[in-house]
């Protein structure tokens, strides 16, 4: 069965089996009419013409910032316009109003309309040529809050039937749909120089990307004045529209239509479609606006848009295919929109059921998102978070959650391998370490500042920079995803996780993490991390504490050498000044330029790193290869920042990093996270075997911990053990995906096994839960997202790769049952 299969057909009956989609009827609340009564109180004062009059002539612009003290990020919501301020605006930041005679308008740009008609934008510009729009900048804030009046009345028209109210709603749109035809497109993107074009332009654009053109909100996607068609049909068939011709002029309510809501949808259609995160808010758009105007070919689009977008737009475990939590669920959320709108039954898509379960999954134990790659720190659940933390494996993506323990002796260990699809950051092989109530191994997540460029390089994660350069910037073609070897999450004592990252860097040989997460007792687990790495000449490994508090960082060694910087010879020393000073070179803005306050020293062999907090800590215990170079340092948190650029050196985060040369490298790490104080006696190495020692009810226990390239042993002395098992290849025969199963048929007879990993032409793997064994057969538990036939197999998920070859597999088996 196509999991992606949507019968449009009954979606689209069901959308007109009532007809022309009718005003929304309130429940009368008095208390709530009161307020709305109140809050248009003003504007009913003023006649219709004066009201339609308050409709902004001009295009609007969005993203103008304060020349005065540059508050603020992204120049976004830095100058506020309210009623009353006239064509003024207000720094929210150093509340200076604009413009003035040290900020005044000093240039003009002189667009002309179709019709021949003159539109006059003046602006401020700097001496460094960046223009502030000011007067543009009020009318954007104009445009949106007339809407909202707009909307305000109309509601009170619909609950009263007081034509006060459904005149001066009617004024503002038959005014808009007068001036709209006339409202120049616009390019308005932060930071950028903002260019115009002919208001009858539909795409392309020349120099534009599809949607960056946009005619009615700042961009394309969210172009369709669906506000307006909101108040449109709340006045549609029950107001007397020729109470306008006045005002407006006769048929208001067929220029409405035609030349402000059709109109929009012109625009926005006119663009080709990219699938983007932004475009489920845009079919939803085109679904309610059909059904307001009675336009079945518009409804019609957004549901034919709707049912491409499911299939191209998600890896087979769920995941959105940009990897951020923070975009998947904003996706999934417009996508919910989207069923709801078209009357769609959601039990009926068993994917998007998938895709919503990341949404709940991807969560640390205090209910914040995972801050996967461009994912935002801030953004909780809703409720108080989890009270058991489980592991969750995403293969497909190329991300995995090692996670254990309830309530706060819960532990989650990120591991990161996904390749770039947008909104990427360049940390393959990086972790996050959540325990006992923090995330005592910070990503800083995602950030609008102009610090955002040192927050997606590599040297900003928990992993390992090659020759202080950034790993390689992946293709569609090419996406730098890393290979998953190893995974098991089904003991009750130890997770493994074991990654070739090496895809991150053509310079690797080897580029490889293994991670073996061992819980001793509730509040007590630590992690043995491994690095290896091969390929290039020095290898600076990277860890970073906690980005919400910085905390105290005690190393066991001195560090009493400092130094200035740690940027090379041929990078820049220069610092950004906005977020497109992302430079991934590092030739103009290299990421080191970020590390200040540095203290150096040498390990040879055992040494140890303490971050205490408010209300945990975590040290490590370093088995480093000889002669490493140790440095202590501090870099922005940028999360207690806010988002506002001039407060993002307030807030630092402590950080360690090892620098080693020669060729090979093997950082050698055990994470201990604690609660007052670190409970850990020692670690050290015998042989090939790491040893932690540590006390429990009483007793010395002894756990000896071996990683090779056979697998992994746990041995404690507290009498349980864990192996990993025995590896065994070969290839696979068939794929069945036959009455609501998923089976893999193996070359030989399959024994009881967790978990199959499939070795793919090119180097690539997929791990995929088992759940049943019979035969040569194999069960999975989910849709792998493929279908195969002989040697080709094809994934009917994104990114839709195709493989041609020998397909391969890798099981491991249990020791104890050999």
């Amino acid at each position: 069965m196509n999991p992606f299969k949507i019968s449009l057909g009954l979606a689209f009956i069901a959308l007109f089996a009532v007809g022309t989609a009718s005003a929304r009827q309130s429940v009368p609340d008095n208390a709530h009419i009161a307020a709305l009564k109140k809050a248009v109180e003003p504007f009913v004062k003023l006649s219709p013409e004066a009201i339609a009059a308050l409709v902004p002539s001009y295009s609007g612009l969005n993203f103008v910032g304060c020349p005065n003290c540059k508050g603020g990020a992204q120049d976004m919501g830095v100058l506020k316009w309210t009623y009353g301020m006239g064509d003024r605006v207000k720094c929210r930041f150093c509340q200076m109003t604009f413009p003035n005679a040290q900020f005044p308008d000093n240039k003009e740009n002189v667009i002309t309309t179709p019709g021949g008609g003159k539109q006059v934008y003046r602006y401020y510009e700097n001496e460094k040529g960046k223009a502030y729009y000011y007067e543009a900048h009020a009318w954007y804030e104009r445009w949106e809050w007339i809407q909202q009046l707009a909307a305000q009345l109309a509601e009170l028209w619909t609950l009263t039937r007081d034509p006060a109210y459904a005149d001066r709603a009617a004024a503002i749109l038959g005014r808009f749909a007068q001036v709209f035809p006339d409202y120049a497109v616009r390019f308005d993107y932060p930071n950028r120089p903002v260019s115009f074009f002919a208001a009858n332009q539909k795409w392309p654009y020349e120099g534009m990307q599809p949607y960056r053109g946009a005619k009615w909100s700042w961009w394309g996607y969210s172009s369709i004045p669906i506000k307006m068609a909101e108040v449109y049909q709340q006045l549609q068939s029950t107001y007397d529209w020729s109470r306008m011709d006045k005002t407006i002029g006769p048929e208001t309510d067929r220029k409405i239509v035609k030349d402000l809501l059709v109109l929009g949808y012109a625009h926005v259609a006119a663009n080709p479609e990219a699938y983007s995160n932004m475009s489920p808010g845009m079919y939803e758009n085109m679904i309610r606006l059909g059904k307001i105007i009675n336009d079945p070919k518009m409804v019609a689009d957004g549901l034919k848009r709707f049912q491409e977008f499911i299939k191209v737009g998600f890896f087979a475990d769920g995941w959105w295919k940009e990897g951020t939590v923070s975009y998947h669920d904003q996706t999934i959320n417009s996508l919910n929109n989207v069923i709801k709108t078209a009357g769609l039954d959601p039990a009926a898509m068993p994917f998007y059921q998938k895709a919503y379960g990341v949404s709940r999954d991807a969560i640390l134990p205090n209910g914040r998102k995972i801050p996967i790659n461009d994912t935002w720190p801030y953004e909780k659940v809703k409720g108080k978070g989890t009270d058991k933390t489980v592991s969750h494996l995403w293969s497909a993506l190329g991300n995995a959650a090692l996670g254990t323990g309830e309530g706060q002796n819960q532990v989650l260990l990120n591991v990161n391998w996904s390749g770039n699809y947008g909104h990427s950051h360049y940390d393959n092989g990086g972790i996050i370490l959540y325990a006992l109530g923090e995330e005592l191994l910070s990503d800083i997540g995602y950030t609008h500042t102009k610090y955002r460029g040192w927050s997606i390089q590599t040297a900003s994660h928990n992993t390992v920079v090659i020759d202080q350069r950034g790993q390689d910037v992946g293709t569609s073609e090419h996406p730098a995803t890393g290979r998953l070897k190893y995974y098991d999450d089904t003991d009750a004592r130890v997770q493994v996780i074991d990654v070739d990252a090496s895809p991150a860097y053509k310079v690797a040989k080897t580029y490889r993490r293994r991670l073996v997460m061992v819980h001793v007792a509730p509040g007590k687990d630590y992690v043995l991390d491994r690095f290896d790495v091969e390929g290039g000449g020095t290898h600076d490994w990277f860890l970073h504490g906690m980005a919400e508090q910085e905390g105290k960082l005690e190393t066991s060694i001195p560090l009493g050498s400092p130094l200035s910087t740690l940027v090379p010879e041929w990078g820049g020393k220069q610092m950004p000044e906005a977020q497109e000073d992302a430079d991934l070179s590092g030739r103009r803005y290299h990421p080191y330029a970020h590390l200040r306050d540095i203290q150096s020293g040498k390990a040879n062999g055992r040494w140890t790193a303490t971050w205490r907090y408010d209300h945990s800590g975590l040290r490590i215990h370093s088995l480093s290869p000889q002669n490493v170079q140790v440095f202590k340092l501090r870099s922005a948190a940028i999360r207690p920042a806010a988002e506002d650029d001039n407060k993002l050196d307030n807030y630092m985060r402590s950080s360690i990093m090892q620098r080693h040369s020669g060729g090979k490298s093997s950082f050698i790490t055990v994470h201990e996270p604690f609660s007052k104080e670190p409970w850990i006696d020692k670690v050290y190495m015998e042989g090939a075997e790491v040893i932690v020692r540590y006390q429990l009810d009483g007793k010395t226990r002894t756990d000896r911990v071996r990683l090779n390239d056979r697998g992994v042993s746990v041995r404690s002395t507290g009498g349980w053990q864990y192996d990993s098992g025995k590896a065994q290849s070969g290839l696979v025969e068939a794929f069945d995906s036959s009455n609501g199963k998923w089976r893999l048929q193996l070359d030989r007879d399959a024994p009881k096994v967790d978990f199959v990993r499939l070795d793919l032409p090119g180097g690539g793997t997929r791990y995929y839960k088992v759940v049943a064994a019979d035969g040569k057969w194999l069960q999975l538990q989910d849709d792998p997202g493929f279908s195969m036939q002989g040697n080709h197999l094809k994934f009917h998920t994104f990114p839709q790769d195709k493989y041609q070859g020998t397909i391969r597999y890798t099981i491991f088996e249990r020791r104890e049952q050999l």
